[in-house]
């Protein structure tokens, strides 16, 4: 033992010579440097690689919709209730047609009516209304329209009993010169006579409906923007509309009504403006 700590303590001496140490302390300001050197590159690296490390994108569930039950469930229900608190929870507007619909369904067209079978249609375009044809025990059959909105789906009351704001015996003996709503069946037509003989200020279109038996005549003014649709789309067949009609001088006598107003291309009703 004493010979190693002898060795080393010559060592030491020889390390630590006078003329050997100005070299030493160089050696360990070189060797401080370098490592502060790494140490500083190794912490930017750190620091450059944890910025550029991409982050887990968040998972972002789709929100679904919540219309409760479905459409077919909707029909299925509506028509299968048997009082009127039993239809206006499946009807949309129950406030405001509520009134219309206890009408219909005690005295009205729906008095006596007995649905016999549902058949589903087809839905809309963005899939927010599903149309059903219903067929009563008679053969007829009405349209039945279940609109998805404000959270559920309900049933179109006004749609389903083809609801006018005017009676039709009203309208055709002029009890009432106008109706700010109807919903009809039209085509084009050529028929041009009386009040409306002017072809080139009007554009005929012929109005159908189950709820009366002769077709009327129905005149729309040429710069209405609804012929310049038809211009591109002409209605070789009969569609469902939605609209608001008078009588011009004894026109009703003659089945004739101008088109004030084009409530919709249907007979669901959206809210917003109306051309």
């Amino acid at each position: 033992m004493p010979y190693v700590m002898k060795r080393a303590f010559r060592f030491a001496q020889w390390i630590f010579r006078h003329d050997r140490l100005p070299w030493l302390v160089m050696v360990l300001l070189v060797g401080l440097g370098l490592g502060a050197w790494l140490a500083i590159r190794y912490r930017q690296h750190q620091r450059a690689s944890h910025v550029a490390r991409p982050q887990p994108a968040a998972v972002v569930k789709p929100v679904v919709p919540d219309y409760g039950p479905l459409p077919a469930d909707v029909a299925e229900n509506f028509i299968r209730a048997k009082s009127q608190a039993e239809r206006l929870r499946w009807v949309r507007h129950a406030a405001q047609d509520g009134p219309l619909m206890e009408e219909f369904f005690s005295h009205g067209g729906g008095a006596h009516e007995t649905v016999s079978s549902l058949v589903a249609m087809d839905f809309d375009a963005e899939g927010m209304c599903a149309s059903f044809a219903a067929t009563l025990a008679d053969g007829t059959q009405r349209l039945l329209c279940v609109v998805r909105e404000d959270g559920a789906a309900k049933v179109d009351f006004k749609a389903y009993a083809r609801h006018g704001s005017a009676v039709w015996d009203d309208l055709l003996t002029g009890k009432a010169t106008h109706a700010s709503e109807l919903r009809v069946f039209i085509k084009q037509d050529n028929y041009y006579n009386y009040e409306f003989s002017n072809d080139e200020r009007w554009q005929n279109l012929t109005a159908t409906s189950p709820d009366f038996e002769a077709p009327l005549y129905f005149y729309m003014a040429r710069n209405h923007p609804f012929i310049k649709m038809l211009e591109k789309q002409p209605l070789r067949r009969p569609v469902r509309v939605t609209v608001a009609v008078r009588s011009l001088g004894e026109s009703h006598l003659k089945r004739q009504f101008e088109i004030t107003k084009l409530l919709g291309s249907g007979w669901v009703l959206a809210d917003g403006p109306h051309i």
